[in-house]
């Protein structure tokens, strides 16, 4: 498989997007974003969604179509604790990130504060928001909605997103608890390479026409609302619920939106509903991060099933991978390399030389 070292990884994103005329500033943040999915594991969310984003500001059929070079994000309506803005088409992490600062210092003061953002294109990984929350000290909290993918509980068409969603939990002297997940048993990023290499699909993850469980992924077509699903996370009542709350948090609220309303090929909505809590407000910041250490050892010190070398918290093997990638450089999917040497190709844009 191929890697990246950092730097490898940061001129890669850099060229493609000066290529098609993005602005430094937000290279600056795409690229940081992308980086922080990928040293954390999750190439999907990182160099995965590259070559997406770059043809969305191209103009051509993306995922990511719609987004606007010269978007002006703006708020709409602003209280001490809230803020709802409208995105206009700007990339997502560059103005998902503006909310999540922005509810970072209205928590200084008002203990709890949250942000809605509409109209913006595709906001990558949730823990990218969630993490920069915890750092601050507080307790993250983000939900949205994205497109079509599962259906009801006892249903066959596909009409629930992957809809993720992320919390964080500030600690003191153990890697922030972050959860970072989608609420349909595999997201969209993570679904594309595992279409694209054509193998069985591990059973609970995929249903057919029907809505009876197959591993085939040739019952699965990614633009077909009536071919195949994908299922909940729980694969049960329980999941569908998860899922359908999450839609009105992260869709409703936000944008009025439900299911695929957002997804079309000509404009993309990635709608986000972010909370910030202040646990200084409600605990000693001190004795609440002394606490949650405390449980993390308990949990991981505590007797494992045969064969389980260790018991992870939420967010730790990500850690972990970022400590170790940062060095040992960047696994990237062999699918998702040669898309980007496809479109460099296009682009007239030198790659650098890689290790596999």
């Amino acid at each position: 498989m191929p890697k990246l070292t950092i730097k490898q990884f940061e001129d890669t994103c850099g060229s493609l997007f000066r290529a098609v005329k993005v602005s430094e500033e937000d290279i600056k943040i795409l690229t940081d974003a992308l980086l922080f999915a990928g040293l954390r594991g999750h190439d999907t969310h990182g160099i995965g969604h590259l070559a997406g984003y770059v043809k969305g500001y191209m103009g051509q059929r993306s995922p990511f179509a719609g987004v606007k070079r010269d978007a002006m994000p703006r708020i709409v309506k602003e209280t001490p604790g809230t803020v709802t803005i409208e995105a206009d088409k700007c990339i997502g992490p560059k103005v998902t990130m503006w909310a999540t600062e922005l509810i970072i210092e209205k928590a200084k003061t008002t203990g709890i504060a949250a942000a809605t953002v509409t109209n913006c294109v595709h906001n990558g990984t949730m823990a990218y928001y969630m993490d920069r929350i915890a750092q601050a000290g507080m307790i993250g909290f983000g939900f949205t909605c994205a497109g079509n993918a599962s259906p009801p509980w006892g249903g066959v068409d596909r009409m629930l997103g992957t809809n993720p969603f992320g919390m964080a939990f500030p600690t003191k002297n153990s890697p922030p608890v972050v959860i970072d997940m989608a609420t349909s048993a595999v997201s969209h990023g993570g679904l594309a390479p595992m279409l694209a290499e054509g193998k069985p699909f591990p059973p609970g993850i995929l249903l057919d026409g029907n809505g009876e469980p197959t591993t085939d992924p040739k019952t699965y077509n990614a633009t077909s609302g009536q071919k195949g699903s994908v299922t909940n996370l729980a694969n049960n009542h329980k999941g569908y619920a998860i899922q359908l709350a999450t839609e009105i948090l992260g869709g409703v609220l936000p944008a009025l939106m439900v299911g695929g309303e957002g997804f079309t090929i000509a404009s993309y909505n990635n709608p986000s509903f972010l909370i910030a809590i202040n646990v200084g407000f409600f605990q000693d910041e001190n004795a609440f991060k002394d606490k949650l250490d405390t449980r993390i050892k308990q949990l991981k010190s505590s007797k494992k099933k045969p064969g389980v070398e260790e018991i992870y918290m939420p967010g730790e093997r990500s850690y972990n991978n970022q400590q170790k990638y940062r060095t040992a450089g960047i696994p990237v999917n062999e699918h998702v390399w040669k898309e980007i040497e496809d479109l460099a190709k296009e682009l007239g844009v030198k790659l650098p030389e890689i290790n596999s």
